[in-house]
């Protein structure tokens, strides 16, 4: 195993390990922090400012271009264009995070100050005790103070006893114009709420802060569902095996929710009744099993959802222990596939704000394309299958400590494995990476098979040659590394098919839309790649294998990091969001792609892999 080097990123105290000479920029997205690179990393915008408190080689003809003598001094670097050499201390300043939640406060300080409020917000009172002189009934003495607002018979009740226990002075709670609670003392800098990212293969909770907008924990989890289904398909089929299935599907992922929850409080030493409302962000049939929504339809033509428009849910109705007034916001969905989560990922990549032709590409199980155009949306989905995540491949893993998740091969093998500890499995950003190396060395064909003996390059190096085997089932398999326990690590001639799967029913959703767009790959702009997976993803080897379009430069291709949580987070902030999130949902065209009759010409095609250089 090659020398690996130890990134922490500050104040987070993030840490990963990363081969030597690894970008600085490569380093933040295997953190799961996603930088500002309008420019794709080609080192012309100066945007992904950071700086190196400890680690920091010499500067680049860019550092010095974009950064003065004493700024170059005090470790400020490009992210894009530093390569690590040694243990490094880095800290990312907000001016450089993409989606920052400044962007949204810069951006709604535009229009007025309404917009930059959350729906959630607290007013501390004191009010004149009622007496013989004044006795007007409470709640119009508490309007007097904080404006109309509504009371629901629950907050009703309790309000005189409160109001008199804490002496007349406490704060009010309000959601828009109702009433939520009133607690004593001023508890007006204790205002929560948690934005989740329900995927079919993985949770991500966030909690914020909604006096700041600073997100202050954040908390991951697999979707236990995964036990009764890999893809959604799959639950929808295992939501009718017996009459309590479905119940049984939504009970899971209430619990791993609500077990989210108490680990964003525990990190951040607060009680779940400050967190006010949620913002829960999904695919189609994930929000569906979370409401407790029939899912039958979805996997029937045409794949019609319960709901299209956003809904507000109380958070006790969806079985959430936060405050008991608490508010859940369910995002707006565009179709049966398309879902919140896309919804999301637009808004967060402001795709309907697009100067010129804009891919969006969210890589997951499902993936999800998005194509902005002439002020049009055009959304798609397709069943990318697990493979991006690490399932259904022999030696397949999640991106967790032991994962090999980048693969660099010359006359040999080298591998960088998260936590720089042995070697356990392959994940998905690693799977690419050795496809593509595999493809350049020519032992990996373009119509994907695993080529052996005299159908080997000729000058294929002998340490190469020695790790291509034939396995237990007489066929094809390459050793990637022996494993912490001594096991062996490899890729078989299965493992490829799924890759060309996925990869395959990506591309050619892609080009679906290009064409109803009347565009070609080389007219985009931008390609925007989202998911926490696709921060992890090497531009260069997503090309060369396919999955994304080999004939547009580097620095198109951005990274967007986890855009549907950042989406969810924002409309938390935000209820100008919220309404751009319900605006972009209807104004999006649906392209069913099962019903295409291009698809499958084009699914056959790109499977095969690109001839390369």
């Amino acid at each position: 195993m090659s020398k690996q080097l130890r990134v922490t990123f500050e104040p987070h105290g993030r840490a990963v390990f990363v081969l030597e000479g690894t970008r600085l920029l490569e380093a933040a997205g295997c953190a799961g922090m996603t930088i500002e690179t309008p420019c794709g990393g080609a080192g012309t915008c100066g945007k992904c400012r950071v700086r190196l408190t400890a680690g920091a080689g010499g500067p680049t003809g860019q550092d010095v271009e974009f950064f003065s003598a004493e700024e170059l001094a005090d470790g400020w670097r490009l992210a894009c264009q530093t390569a690590i050499c040694a243990d490094t201390v880095v800290s990312i300043p907000a001016s450089s995070r993409f989606a920052d939640r400044h962007q949204i406060l810069a951006e709604a300080q535009a229009q007025t100050a309404d917009d930059v409020l959350p729906a959630i917000r607290k007013q501390y009172v004191q009010l004149t005790p009622a007496s013989l002189e004044d006795d007007a009934p409470d709640l119009i003495r508490l309007q007097e103070a904080i404006g109309h607002v509504q009371a629901d018979l629950e907050t009703m009740q309790t309000l005189s006893r409160s109001l008199r226990e804490c002496n007349w002075c406490g704060t009010a709670v309000l959601s828009d114009h109702r009433l939520m609670d009133f607690e004593p003392g001023d508890t007006t800098g204790q205002c929560y709420g948690a934005a989740f990212d329900i995927g079919t293969t993985t949770l991500v909770g966030s909690l914020l802060d909604l006096n700041t907008g600073d997100e202050i924990a954040i908390a991951s989890a697999i979707n236990p569902q995964t036990s009764f289904g890999d893809d959604v398909l799959s639950r929808i089929l295992y939501s009718q095996s017996s009459p309590s299935s479905a119940a049984e599907l939504r009970k899971t992922i209430i619990q791993a929710v609500d077990d989210l929850i108490s680990q964003l409080c525990t990190q951040a030493s607060i009680d779940r009744q400050q967190i006010y409302e949620l913002a829960l962000t999904g695919n189609t049939t994930m929000q569906h099993l979370l409401c407790g929504m029939d899912v039958k339809q979805l996997g029937e033509v045409p794949f019609t959802p319960t709901h299209g428009r956003g809904l507000i849910i109380p958070a006790s109705d969806l079985g959430l222990s936060v405050h008991r007034q608490a508010d859940a916001y369910v995002f707006p969905l565009i179709g049966g596939f398309v879902g919140g989560d896309t919804v999301s990922c637009i808004i967060a990549a402001k795709l309907s704000q697009a100067s010129g032709p804009t891919l969006m590409v969210d890589i997951g199980t499902n993936g999800e394309i998005v194509l902005a155009h002439d002020g049009e949306l055009w959304a798609a989905s397709t069943a990318a299958g697990p493979a991006f995540e690490g399932a259904r491949i022999s030696c397949g893993m999640r991106a967790t400590h032991g994962a090999i998740e980048k693969v660099v091969i010359g006359d040999d093998v080298e591998i960088n494995v998260i936590g720089n500890a042995g070697a356990s499995g392959l994940c998905g950003s690693g799977l690419i990476d050795l496809a593509a190396e595999l493809l350049n060395a020519g032992i990996i064909s373009p119509m994907g098979n695993l080529l052996t003996g005299d159908d080997l390059p000729a000058d294929l190096p002998i340490a190469l040659k020695k790790r291509i085997k034939i396995g237990a089932d007489d066929q094809p398999e390459f050793l990637i590394a022996r494993g912490s326990q001594g096991q062996r690590i490899t890729l078989t001639q299965r493992d490829i098919r799924e890759l060309q799967l996925g990869t395959g029913a990506i591309r050619a959703g892609v080009n679906i839309l290009l064409k109803r767009a009347g565009l070609a790959a080389s007219d985009l702009d931008a390609v925007l790649i989202a998911g926490g997976f696709g921060s992890f993803i090497r531009r260069s080897k997503a090309q060369r294998i396919g999955l994304l379009p080999e004939d547009i430069p580097h620095n198109r291709i951005k990274y967007i990091g986890n855009a549907a949580l950042n989406g969810a987070r924002w409309a938390l902030l935000s209820t100008r969001i919220r309404a751009e999130a319900e605006s972009a949902a209807r104004q999006a065209k649906h392209i069913e792609l099962s019903q295409d009759f291009e698809f499958q010409s084009e699914f056959a095609q790109a499977m095969i892999f690109p001839d390369g250089e």
